[in-house]
């Protein structure tokens, strides 16, 4: 196999079916390499909502650990740490082909890093991409109680149990931290080729925790600009898709609507705080939010095609949100948090504008901007944003990047 080759590669996520952002870059880098010629062998946990595949019998077993209460006994404790399963069945996998790279996405818990010795064994480089924070922070998200936090920076993990970090619960939390100590002590995140950030906050922010710049190549994700219309008849409203949680800024979002109720919003997802958000709104009579649930396929492209602009309230560390791409590609003008990834998506004044952080008078304030620009200058930014998505998270421009990281670790290797 040369540089310019069709390659074997081993894609690895715990989840095989579109949970979440994380699983929505697995999946389309799957389909991605496909559609260049490449042979894409998955491993994930089995589900009966995965896409098919002929090597599901090598996938781990099916394990949540979304439930409430405690982690329900210490065997189920340990699989956080280290899984047998996936040990195994990764070394049973390898038995059957050899992947040029392995390449993985979310694994830990339900597959863990176990599936590191199989690969180092059979001499498989590894690539991983971070969608999230939990090379550094146990809970994922370095946020506990809805602020921002980095106690465990410099392996002070002890303090996910002394806070309770993960859902609360002081059993999860001692589990998370022992979780972090090994992994450290076994040095797993050595045996990784390349770390591929999809934005330079995340990038830097390992660089912060100790990791070393030269093994990081930062990648944005990528959009199926052919899913989502870059035009549309206006509606008249702001629209925000993503999940009902507390990090996703959503209260924040439901303050500004009560200061600005000249303007219209559609609140699209699910979550824990759904009830909450839907009580909060109809105690404060607003009458100008609108709650449309979960929303998928063209009903979801509709809703981007529609509206007037969006908004991304995060409060949390995001890297690069799907939803905020998929407002690029839909020609929206985006009003976004300065926090995380974000402001690096968003060219101020250009194709949108960001506010503080759980400031819902700022938040207003940008909306009021931009829903006052209206008609010719709304439309210009929405022209603007969707040459972003063109221009930088397109199919084409991800695939050349992945290729050249790819590419180098075999280099490398001494296997081109």
């Amino acid at each position: 196999m040369n540089g310019g080759g069709s390659m074997t590669v081993l894609q690895v996520n715990k989840f095989g079916w579109a949970k979440g952002g994380a699983e929505a870059a697995y999946l389309g880098t799957i389909a991605l390499l496909e559609n260049h010629g490449h042979r894409v062998v998955p491993f994930s946990m089995k589900d009966e909502r995965n896409t098919p595949s002929m090597y599901s019998r090598y996938f781990v077993e099916n394990i949540s650990y979304d439930s409430g209460g405690v982690i329900p006994g210490i065997s189920a404790a340990m699989k956080v740490v280290y899984s047998l399963d996936a040990r195994r069945k990764m070394g049973a996998l390898l038995g059957e082909i050899m992947p040029d790279i392995a390449h993985l996405h979310n694994f830990h818990h339900q597959i863990s890093p176990s599936v590191f010795g199989p690969l180092k064994s059979a001499g498989v480089p590894v690539v991983f991409t971070v969608h999230d924070l939990k090379p550094m922070c146990p809970n994922y998200k370095m946020l506990v109680n809805g602020e921002l936090c980095e106690r465990c920076k410099g392996g002070r993990f002890y303090n996910c149990t002394i806070n309770r970090c993960i859902k609360g619960s002081a059993a999860k939390s001692l589990a998370g931290t022992v979780e972090m100590y090994f992994h450290r002590i076994m040095k797993y995140y050595e045996d990784v080729n390349i770390f591929i950030a999809p934005s330079s906050f995340m990038r830097d922010k390992m660089v912060e925790y100790g990791f070393r710049e030269d093994r990081i190549k930062v990648i944005p994700n990528f959009i199926d600009l052919n899913a989502f219309r870059p035009s549309g008849p206006d509606a008249g409203y702001v629209l925000f898709c993503g999940r009902l949680s507390e990090e996703k800024g959503v209260n924040t979002l439901i303050g500004a609507a009560g200061i600005c109720r000249e303007i219209s919003f559609v609140v699209a997802g699910a979550g824990p705080l759904e009830e909450r958000l839907r009580a909060s709104a109809a105690d404060m009579g607003l009458d100008n939010v609108r709650f449309v649930g979960y929303q998928t396929g063209e009903a979801l492209v509709r809703l981007y095609s529609e509206a007037r602009l969006t908004v991304v309230p995060s409060e949390c560390y995001e890297n690069c949100p799907v939803s905020l791409l998929e407002s690029l590609a839909s020609g929206k003008p985006v009003v976004g948090a300065r926090i995380g990834g974000i402001p690096e998506l968003i060219e101020e004044g250009v194709d949108g504008v960001t506010f503080r952080p759980g400031d819902p008078y700022d938040l207003a304030d940008k909306l009021r901007r931009l829903w006052g620009a209206g008609g010719a200058g709304l439309k210009e930014m929405g022209f603007r944003a969707r040459a972003a998505a063109e221009s930088r998270h397109s199919p084409g421009k991800h695939y050349e990047a992945l290729m050249a990281a790819y590419n180098s670790v075999l280099e490398r290797r001494g296997r081109t």
